[in-house]
């Protein structure tokens, strides 16, 4: 993962995601993005935070409720193992 904020769309790509997603992310404030002459960033730990909370969504099956609780109880480096004890119900792993 660059340490330096990278293109949205190359994080998206990247990441096997939409930048409209990634958008989605940034507009519930999980993440952020910056926009430098015109140009939307999105720095490593903006996107290491985004592959989790799609790993959440997508693998998972979690709702945005669900996503919210898990990040107001983890900061980095997140963990899936605490997910389930988080929301207090047990979570399949695939």
């Amino acid at each position: 993962m660059p340490l330096n904020p990278q293109p949205i769309a190359l994080v998206a790509a990247r990441i096997e995601t939409t930048q409209e997603e990634l958008h989605e992310l940034a507009s519930r404030q999980w993440i952020s993005t910056a926009t430098v002459h015109g140009d939307e960033f999105i720095s490593g730990k903006n996107e290491y935070k985004a592959r989790f909370v799609l790993h959440l969504r997508h693998k998972l099956g979690l709702t945005n409720e669900e996503i919210e609780m898990v990040l107001d109880h983890q900061s980095p480096p997140f963990s899936l193992k605490e997910v389930g004890t988080i929301l207090g119900r047990e979570v399949k792993f695939p």
